[in-house]
């Protein structure tokens, strides 16, 4: 039973965040290989200088700022496709109505309005607030009750 709900869990984790999943991934493996490529070059920096005159090569320090430039460039691209990929899910999904039904039905609420309310619009769900003349909290409805019925002294 276990297995199929892991099955289950995992076949609907995978359907949701499939672009997701993926890019993290990929930024990873790209991490990992810059890392590699970086190391790669430090020892061959280090040959250079076991070789030469005894001067470390200039280019040393620039490789330490271009790794780190590709790791925030990595970021970025991973951060931004997921919220392009996001953003384009919604939209698709506002499209085709399978938007979020709570919220579509408060922004759709149609309120009766009085006569004398301006017209409101049919996704106002505050237009019968705006149409009060004043409004009123729990303890102001509270405090009429009570001048209205004397029981209490």
């Amino acid at each position: 039973m276990n297995k199929l709900i892991n099955l289950i869990l995992t076949a609907a984790l995978w359907r949701n965040y499939k672009f997701m999943i993926i890019s993290v991934v990929v930024l990873i493996v790209g991490v990992f290989v810059v890392g590699l490529i970086h190391d790669d070059y430090l020892q061959w920096a280090q040959y250079q200088l076991s070789q030469g005159d005894g001067s470390v090569p200039v280019s040393v320090g620039w490789s330490f700022i271009i790794k780190y430039a590709v790791y925030i460039a990595g970021i970025n691209l991973c951060f931004y496709a997921n919220k392009w990929v996001n953003n384009k899910k919604a939209l698709e999904k506002a499209q085709a109505g399978e938007d979020n039904s709570v919220l579509k039905s408060i922004l759709s609420f149609k309120t009766k309005s009085s006569p004398a309310a301006p017209k409101a619009k049919a996704n106002d769900a505050f237009a019968n607030i705006r149409a009060k003349k004043s409004l009123r909290t729990q303890a102001d409805i509270l405090i009429d009750k009570k001048h209205k019925h004397p029981t209490h002294k």
